[in-house]
């Protein structure tokens, strides 16, 4: 699709903006990244940055935008068969993208011809190496099996979950420190680890809702519930549940962690909210207008982090 000149101008715009932000460390004012989501539509946008000079947004169109050093590209088509439900890059010069059980990935220069990584499902992948990466995907059908694919560098496998055939048993989210060390979550509360040989339940298990986590080392993850509450995991076990202050009516939806110490929460309000060493700070708005159906957010190692929200929306902190 051809790019019209007000889009450019729109771009440009925000690419200057973004710029401009790049030093402070507070929460930039939204900008619309995306000119193909229309003003109050929405579709589903995931984020991965592997590093501060580095991001990449997938779209429910099945584009791609890049940040290089505080700097978005235009929107790129890829052909992936449908739209982008995740994203996860390790660098530059690798990500893996998916849409609807089939994975493509990137490679510095270009993407990868599609290939099949499980059935049709919503996925949400986790690279931790270039040769290891898990994605699950939960079909969205009440008390059907969800899906764990594996990708081992070369070609992807995958196995059925044993549902219980509850509502909410369904794996939302999944999180890789190291290719030996993987957690997933389920609505249900049901908590998976990967040990580098199996998939282990937990014994004890987590509140209803988990919806996301984040696991930086084999030693620590954070996962929180779309009531507002979190866990976090310090090896060997979890701690009790626990109330995100001022996240009752925020409906937490995606958390991401920059370090052992350091994470950050967003929600389906617009609010964003960090934790720090144990301690939560006061939330933030970071989308004025309500709430929308899904918001992601992606923090590096350097605590520099991008949300993004299903309007197309995106704001960043240095």
């Amino acid at each position: 699709m051809l790019l019209t000149a007000t889009t450019l101008v729109v771009l440009s715009a925000f690419i200057g903006s973004t710029a401009a932000v790049a030093n402070v460390s507070k929460w930039s004012t939204p900008i619309h990244l995306d000119p193909f989501t229309t003003s109050g539509g929405q579709t589903g946008y995931s984020v991965s940055c592997p590093s501060a000079d580095f991001c990449a947004v997938a779209d429910g169109y099945g584009h791609v935008i890049f940040r290089r050093s505080g700097q978005w590209s235009t929107p790129q088509a890829v052909a992936a068969g449908g739209s982008f439900d995740s994203v996860s890059c390790l660098s530059a010069t690798f990500c893996v993208a998916m849409a609807s059980g089939e994975a493509v990935t990137f490679d510095g220069h270009s993407w990868s011809k599609k290939v099949r990584a499980g059935p049709d499902a919503t996925y949400k992948v986790s690279c931790a190496t270039t040769k290891f990466c898990v994605a699950v995907g939960a079909s969205g059908l009440p008390g059907k099996p969800s899906t764990i694919a594996t990708f081992n560098g070369h070609a992807w496998s995958s196995r059925q979950t044993s549902p219980s055939g509850a509502f909410d048993d369904r794996l939302m989210d999944v999180s890789c420190a190291t290719s030996k060390f993987c957690v997933a979550v389920n609505l249900d509360g049901q908590i998976l680890t990967f040990n580098g040989t199996r998939w282990v339940p937990n014994r004890r298990t987590g509140p209803n809702g988990l919806i996301s986590v984040s696991c930086v080392t084999k030693e620590f993850c954070l996962a929180v519930t779309d009531s507002g509450h979190s866990i976090t995991y310090h090896g060997p076990a979890w701690s009790p549940s626990a109330t995100i202050p001022g996240f009752a009516k925020a409906f937490a939806y995606s958390v991401s962690c920059a370090s052992t110490t350091k994470c950050v929460t967003v929600g389906l309000s617009g609010r964003a909210i960090s934790w720090t060493a144990g301690q939560w700070s006061k939330p933030v708005t970071i989308f004025p207008g309500g709430a929308v159906a899904g918001v992601m957010v992606a923090c590096s190692p350097s605590n520099a982090c991008v949300a993004v929200n299903d309007e197309g929306h995106v704001s960043s902190r240095a």
